[in-house]
């Protein structure tokens, strides 16, 4: 019984036709954003799937996310190839995310030979959650992970309530790429007395982000675009 709720806890919300359509319909980034917050917790399409759709995009975001800094990372994502997903959850809870890794690991295992590609960022605390991820993922198809802007060291209250220990290694099918901010320009991280985001993963690709993006400061939530428009490009 338990199990079944906890399927159907995920399920019930599974599809939303065309959300990206209703994003876009907003006035300005903001009100797009609250659009992905109150999407229901659990894997949301943001389209229909199309025949012509070759690769699965799915989106992690972090916490306390508005979602005003996936908007236009999700839109450049979103190609005829390609069907775009946004995971919705609470990074912070007493489950320690673990219904939420058991949910994952089952769907893309599950969904994996559908796809010729899968691709899978996470932000901030998503990455954390990503990086649990793969560790030990069993797919059929090749997976792409981009872990942005995230403290995979650990912080508190996580390393504490939930015995976290920093990553080590991925699952063979699976090619690991690590985008980190500089610290002094990361309000999240700026004030911690070491940068969380250094650990060392055995075949990971790390590359530090610039110091602006499009004339902005490239802290935490501009880093997402930056990387999306590197690999979209």
């Amino acid at each position: 019984m338990k199990q079944l709720l906890f399927i159907l806890f995920f399920v019930q919300f599974f599809f939303y036709p065309n959300s990206l359509d209703l994003i876009n319909s907003k006035k300005n980034v903001f009100e797009s954003g609250l659009v992905l917050v109150q999407l229901k917790n659990g894997l949301n399409f943001l389209e229909e799937e199309q025949e012509d759709q070759k690769e699965l995009v799915i989106a992690i975001h972090g916490g306390g996310t508005l979602g005003y800094e996936w908007v236009y990372p999700l839109n450049q994502l979103n190609s005829e190839r390609t069907r775009v997903a946004f995971f919705r959850w609470n990074p912070i809870s007493a489950t320690c995310a673990n219904e939420e890794l058991r949910y994952l690991k089952s769907f893309i295992g599950d969904i994996s030979s559908q796809y010729e590609k899968i691709t899978i960022l996470g932000h901030s605390l998503g990455g954390i959650l990503l990086a649990r991820l793969i560790e030990d993922l069993e797919t059929n198809a090749p997976v792409e992970a981009h872990i942005i802007a995230s403290p995979l060291k650990g912080i508190e209250p996580t390393n504490s309530l939930c015995d976290y220990q920093p990553p080590m290694k991925v699952s063979n099918n699976v090619v690991l790429y690590e985008w980190r901010t500089q610290k002094k320009l990361d309000g999240i991280f700026m004030a911690l007395p070491y940068d969380p985001q250094i650990v060392e993963i055995e075949n990971s690709t790390v590359t530090r982000l610039p110091e602006k993006y499009k004339e902005n400061k490239l802290g935490h939530n501009w880093s997402i675009s930056w990387v999306v428009d590197k690999i979209s490009n």
